[in-house]
């Protein structure tokens, strides 16, 4: 085979993978949007209509120390996976070091690990001065 389409064959795989999963996180983010948005009229009608409404739903977020220890953890093991992947490609290769793709995402996990440390810290003093 040509060599610029063997190049290819493994870009296009990748693409049409994330291309995958992007369009389908696009389709849920969408329908959980909708779904909201006819749970806020039904609300409405209801409210108009001088009928008894439960209690509404307002889903806040709170960021917990938690939250981030479990994104760092991904991160780092994302960068490992990736630093061992490549390793294991230029064992075959030999001419290219793997530690810099790999080392993007494991920093990014210790920078977020290192957030959990402070968000904790920030956490026991409230505790404390409360």
């Amino acid at each position: 085979m040509d060599p610029i389409i063997d190049g290819l064959v493994p870009i296009t795989i990748v693409a049409i993978i994330f291309t995958t999963v992007s369009a389908v996180g696009i389709v849920l983010i969408l329908a959980a949007i909708k779904k909201r948005k006819m749970e806020v009229d039904a609300y409405k009608a209801a409210i108009e209509k001088g009928l008894p409404v439960p209690e509404f739903k307002i889903r806040i977020t709170e960021k917990s120390p938690a939250n981030t220890l479990k994104a760092a953890l991904v991160w780092m093991a994302c960068g490992l996976g990736f630093t061992i992947m490549m390793y294991v490609i230029a064992l075959e290769e030999r001419d290219f070091s793997p530690m810099g793709i790999g080392s993007i995402p494991f920093l990014i996990g210790v920078a977020l690990a290192i957030s959990y440390v402070i968000e904790k810290k920030e956490r026991e003093k409230e505790k404390n001065n409360s």
